[in-house]
């Protein structure tokens, strides 16, 4: 850990960047200018998965692995960011007790608007994984199933996702999300957090036959950092679903291991069928 002393009300280093929408050829078209219109928006999104990997800039930079070890986070992406978009993204010590540090975080537009919101944590002490056998692997699926309402079933496991992060994997994330820091460079550096919570999209869409969807929230547990060239696996089932304002959402469960042992354990919450905007839904 650092050996600043943090107190309330406390700024960490504030991170400045101009965001990118790496997803605008991806299959949501979510991040496409002219379907993105069609829901309302100005323009193609920026993946939340981006802002949530722009909003830990200020906590890595400060404490390095002892975040990427035991750190935790609950972001909220609370207004669309754009291509092009100047961001700054700003954590503050709202809590020094002894078990943990608290922060508040934001990532705010030019406009001064805070479109990504939430609050993290540093413990002491490393908080119990869950026991993988709580979050079982689905059967194989071939075709991918269209999503529907009814496909999306509470309690049936996703099937099992794998992933190795490469170095050039991970460097190349980090120079699209204008990310400097050393610890996640070379053969033996760190998983960059944003890769990891990109895994519990692809868990989802890999399955199912999607349109334009939109994550909207994370709860992230750490246990370990995850380093390059680490064999992952990425086990999902949806524990809720509910409609809010037309749109149909989804909170999935999600545990990411490696070499046996639990690195991530994530709530993710998507609207899986967001609400065409009145002006040109037909």
């Amino acid at each position: 850990m650092s050996r600043i002393m943090y107190t309330t009300g406390m700024q960490l280093p504030a991170h400045t960047l101009t965001a990118h929408n790496d997803a605008a050829a991806s299959a949501n078209k979510i991040h496409d200018d002219t379907v993105a219109q069609q829901y309302g928006f100005r323009g193609g999104l920026v993946p939340g998965v981006s802002v949530y990997a722009y909003m830990t800039y200020p906590l890595v930079h400060s404490f390095g692995e002892a975040w990427l070890t035991r750190g935790t986070a609950q972001v909220q992406f609370a207004k669309p960011i754009y291509e092009g978009d100047q961001i700054t993204v700003t954590g503050t010590v709202n809590t020094v007790v002894e078990s943990e540090m608290r922060f508040d975080l934001a990532s705010t537009n030019a406009d001064g608007v805070a479109c990504g919101v939430g609050t993290a944590a540093l413990p002491t002490t490393s908080g119990i994984a869950p026991d993988p056998a709580e979050i079982p692997v689905g059967p194989r699926q071939a075709p991918r199933v269209p999503i529907s309402w009814d496909a999306v079933i509470v309690g049936q496991a996703l099937p099992l996702l794998t992933l190795t992060v490469t170095q050039q994997d991970n460097e190349e994330y980090c120079h699209t999300h204008t990310d400097d820091l050393a610890l996640y460079r070379g053969a033996r550096g760190f998983v960059h957090p944003g890769i990891l919570l990109r895994q519990c999209n692809r868990i989802f869409s890999e399955h199912f036959i999607l349109g334009p969807w939109i994550h909207v929230a994370s709860d992230i547990t750490t246990y370990r950092p995850c380093q390059v060239g680490e064999a992952l696996e990425i086990r999902g089932v949806p524990v809720q679903k509910f409609e809010k304002k037309g749109h149909e959402f989804v909170v999935l469960d999600i545990l990411i291991r490696a070499a046996g042992e639990a690195v991530q354990h994530v709530k993710h919450t998507c609207i899986f069928r967001p609400r065409q905007s009145q002006r040109t839904a037909s």
